[in-house]
């Protein structure tokens, strides 16, 4: 087989804005650069591309151009090019609110208070976007012309000690998001993380270390501060090439974290932003990923990792509906109260924005995509999916070592369990606004279309480390006894 890699940056000019919260932000400095790394592989005539953005999302429109340059320059199909976000909240402007807003303006009945209230939302870069689409493409045009003959293993470790749910059921009976380190109320996390450390390397014939992809689950919200930043992958990408080569690339694909962070809210630990805190989560999944490439090499068990495949399928997922008296409050709120009055305004604001959104698109189309590296599939959505429906996917797959992906190739907002949108839900994720939007049952019609689409592939075999020819004859000085002269 033959694999490439390379990494184009992407770092925003300064005082560009940088999403991951409700209103405006903006960035003066650079913490370290933003880039685009990609990987590509092929068996047997068949390419496929494995691309991680830092960003915090990204448009499928912009995915969408990417792979149309891809194609003809590369001859990789679409459906063989996956990419992921990998969801920091210090990247550039990908970010468009409201979807499309000058379509929004002009479609609605009151243009001008729409526009008023886009004002205060976050606002993707046009230009930038237009540049990300390019980059992405160059990416992969570079990994694809670099392509050498190589081997490969893939291997699974784990990581325990960085990642936790941070959604909790209270003694009221309702679920809370962050409720505060040491809160008596709590009773117990209201779901799991997913320690899996999933990890492909590739070695060219001379045992160099070309790169590797890594899966994890953890939103990328350790790094503060005014500067752009990968955030923890940043930590990830130093740590493993510091011991298996500097020129090499580290290509993270962010697992189902749409409720699992870097905070532990059942331990009073006090520094778990900044940093520090993006420094402890990358360097130990870093090292991680370091144990389960150290069990492997040119002559210790990598090889090729056949067949390689790729498929995608497209399921359309319903907007929540608005009642009638949540809107009204909604449209009094904003014009009785400002964004400075209460952080309920900009519930409200959203409220009106999404009513807005629902009447030009009812529905949202959302890509799965499956990507197959032997006995490896790589199983991807564009959502923030919650970690048990990460979990339900791999669970249910056939294949030795499956890798879930989510905001990959577009982003269609939180999508959370049917229990924690219940009765005794609650919580930022699941509260109705741009952030989430989907009716309650869009977690299991993901996780069903996944599962079928995992199982449209035959699971390649695992290269076996080699073996001696015969038994081997005793070492002399092992033979030698006690009183021996």
């Amino acid at each position: 087989m033959k694999v490439g890699f390379a990494s184009v940056d992407i770092t925003p000019p300064l005082g560009s804005e940088t999403p991951g919260g409700f209103t405006k932000a903006y960035l003066w400095n650079i913490h370290d650069p933003l880039h685009v790394k990609a990987g590509v592989f092929e068996s047997d005539g068949v390419k496929v591309a494995l691309v991680g953005v830092d960003a915090l999302s990204l448009k499928a429109s912009v995915v969408k151009k990417a792979r149309e340059i891809i194609e003809k320059t590369c001859g990789i199909p679409p459906a063989h090019v996956m990419v992921g976000a990998t969801h920091t909240h210090r990247g550039g402007p990908v970010v468009e609110w409201a979807g499309d807003q000058e379509k929004l303006i002009l479609s609605s009945s009151d243009p001008e208070f729409i526009r008023h209230l886009l004002k205060t939302t976050p606002s993707a870069d046009k230009n930038y976007l237009d540049t990300l689409a390019l980059k992405i493409a160059s990416a992969v045009m570079l990994a694809d012309k670099r392509r050498v003959e190589a081997v490969c293993s893939v291997g699974c470790g784990r990581e325990e000690s960085v990642s936790f749910n941070r959604r909790f059921k209270m003694k009221n009976g309702r679920q809370v998001t962050h409720p505060g380190k040491g809160n008596p109320e709590i009773l117990e996390p209201a779901g799991p993380i997913d320690p899996d450390v999933g990890v492909i390397g590739a070695w060219d014939l001379n045992g160099k270390f070309l790169g590797c992809i890594v899966n994890f689950a953890c939103h990328g919200t350790a790094m503060g501060g005014e500067g752009y930043s990968a955030d923890w992958p940043y930590y990830l990408d130093k740590t493993i090439r510091g011991v298996m080569g500097e020129d090499s690339i580290v290509v993270f694909l962010n697992g189902a974290c749409g409720d699992v962070t870097q905070v532990n809210n059942l331990s009073l630990r006090a520094v778990e932003f900044g940093e520090e805190a993006a420094r402890r989560v990358g360097q130990r999944v870093g090292a991680e990923s370091l144990k389960v490439l150290s069990d492997v090499g040119v002559e210790t068990g990598a090889g090729d990792l056949k067949p390689i495949a790729a498929a995608q399928k497209f399921i359309y997922l319903d907007r929540r509906r608005i009642p009638q008296e949540r809107l009204e409050w909604a449209y009094d709120f904003v014009k009785k109260k400002s964004i400075q009055d209460d952080y309920r305004w900009v519930f409200a604001r959203d409220i009106i924005l999404l009513n807005e959104i629902s009447r030009i698109e009812p529905n949202v189309r959302c890509e799965i995509q499956a990507v197959q590296i032997g006995p490896a599939v790589f199983i991807s959505n564009p959502a923030e999916l919650f970690c048990e429906l990460g979990l339900r996917i791999k669970k249910a797959s056939h294949f030795p070592y499956t890798f879930v992906v989510e905001l990959a190739n577009g982003c269609i907002g939180y999508v959370p369990t049917e229990e924690a949108m219940g009765p005794a839900g609650g919580g930022y994720e699941v509260r109705m606004g741009l952030h989430s939007f989907l009716t309650p049952s869009a977690g299991e019609k993901i996780v069903e279309a996944s599962v079928e689409l995992v199982r449209q592939f035959t699971p390649g075999s695992i290269p076996e480390p080699k073996k001696v020819d015969r038994p081997g004859k005793p070492w002399n000085y092992g033979l030698a006894l006690p009183e021996d002269v």
